[in-house]
């Protein structure tokens, strides 16, 4: 269960795609339920209606609130004929709830997200408490997550993290050309966008700044800037692979570093925010961390690394041997011993 809309790109959409895939290289059956604002043609998936998108902690969260998709997840859950149902943000409406309240089976609930504050869970203290003892077992994909839940439901957490399949990063790296820093994201103040073109501006040199995810009307015009929209994933995975730097300049309310991870997987340096769900993830021997909205520190992190292609070298090393341990095939097996736990 994905409480957000599966045809809007986002970490939690990546990361449900990615367990279903690899619990049926296991021989599972899995059904993918969640909002959809459109067709999609995937194997197994069930839409629960349209989204509705509402701003909150810096970002467009989009997610349904339609009596229509609670009849439709109930209906779902109840004749899927399940032995298990795992709700990804548990908390959240209104599929994520009815599904944890309604499962005849165990439910696992996995909980992504970090803020500044837990005004939602602490509106609804009530539900969700209920909603929170619904649950046989609770994965955080982070510390960080794990202490956001914590203030307003105690109680035992496994931390697993978010995965990716490291191998399908492992592409070949061009040469001969303009050095490229590479910016995956929406255009929203959270993720940091104008403080990465702010620190761009100031680089020597003449490199080429790539924009994945934004939207030609999202920024002006700038030289050497490249906007390439939203995307396919091979897309993605290919520009993610011919970057020399991949910058994630994100101001705050992330728990995991999924971008970042996506970087080391393909041997590309980092320069990310010092935040704490990507200082998990990132050691300073694969990138830099810079504090938050500086953009001076930005910059000096991009020039240090376009100017030392050795260095870049040794960092995006060490970046694939670390983010092996993110790999599905460990992360997976860890979710499904939870799955076997549960369920004995």
């Amino acid at each position: 269960m994905c409480p957000y809309a599966w045809t809007t790109p986002g970490g939690v959409q990546t990361h449900v795609a990615g367990l279903a895939a690899h619990l049926r290289s296991r021989g599972a059956r899995v059904d993918v339920l969640a909002p959809a604002d459109g067709p999609v043609d995937e194997p197994g998936f069930v839409p629960l209606g349209r989204s509705l998108g509402f701003r909150w902690q810096g970002t467009v969260t989009r997610v349904t609130l339609t009596p229509a998709a609670v009849a439709r997840t109930l209906r779902a859950v109840h004749e899927g004929g399940y032995d298990l149902v795992h709700v990804h943000e548990p908390m959240l409406p209104a599929a994520g709830l009815t599904a944890v309240f309604a499962a005849p089976c165990p439910v696992v609930g996995t909980f992504h997200m970090t803020a500044r504050s837990a005004l939602w869970l602490r509106v609804f203290l009530p539900v969700v408490r209920s909603a929170a003892r619904r649950l046989d077992a609770r994965i955080a994909v982070s510390e960080e997550a794990r202490r956001f839940a914590e203030r307003v439901l105690p109680g035992r957490y496994r931390v697993i993290p978010n995965a990716i399949d490291v191998d399908a990063y492992r592409s070949a790296r061009d040469g001969g050309r303009e050095p490229r820093i590479l910016f995956v994201g929406r255009a929203e103040p959270r993720k940091g966008l104008p403080v990465l073109l702010r620190a761009f501006e100031r680089l020597p040199g003449t490199p080429v700044l790539e924009l994945v995810g934004v939207r030609p009307g999202d920024v002006p015009a700038r030289p050497r800037v490249r906007v390439h929209g939203q995307v396919p994933d091979a897309e993605r995975v290919r520009l993610i692979g011919e970057a020399d730097v991949l910058c994630v300049p994100s101001l705050g309310g992330e728990s995991f570093g999924m971008v970042v991870l996506e970087g080391m997987a393909a041997g590309v340096p980092v320069v990310a925010s010092e935040l704490p769900g990507y200082a998990a993830v990132l050691p300073l021997s694969a990138g830099r961390l810079v504090p938050p909205g500086d953009d001076a520190a930005l910059t000096g992190a991009l020039a240090e690394l376009l100017s030392d292609p050795a260095l870049r070298a040794r960092l995006g090393e060490e970046g694939r041997r670390q983010a092996a341990r993110y790999d599905w095939a460990r992360v997976g097996e860890e979710i499904a011993a939870v799955y076997d736990e549960v369920r004995s």
